[in-house]
């Protein structure tokens, strides 16, 4: 079994383990990081455009009648969604913010105030 396969196949179990929450947080947390990280152009387009796919698939989630979710709590989502889009969207973005905001989200997810 090559090396990769290996990481895989522990990646796998490790997330097994692990609820669905707290892998999201993870994700949030990931691109929370790559925006403080980012220390040129192309770390931060991509930090950005990560970002940005993060979010609006986080508001198409949102915006699915058949999502569990209460209607009231998915249209705040949807409008913070729609606010960090915007940030990213910007010429200069706010880098920090933005990744304060993925922040806030994964310790939502996590239970962590």
């Amino acid at each position: 079994m090559s090396s990769s396969t290996r990481m895989v196949k522990a990646y796998d179990t490790a997330s097994a383990l692990r609820s669905p929450r707290d892998q999201d947080a993870d994700v949030f947390r990931h691109f929370s990081a790559l925006l403080r990280s980012a220390s040129d152009d192309l770390s931060r387009t991509r930090a950005l455009a990560g970002t940005v796919t993060l979010w609006r698939t986080v508001m198409a989630a949102n915006l699915d009648p058949l999502n569990p979710l209460p209607a009231p709590l998915r249209a705040q989502i949807v409008s913070v969604a729609n606010a960090v889009i915007r940030m990213a969207e910007q010429d200069q973005p706010n880098l920090t913010t933005i990744a304060t905001i993925g922040d806030n989200f994964a310790d939502g997810l996590s239970g962590r105030t």
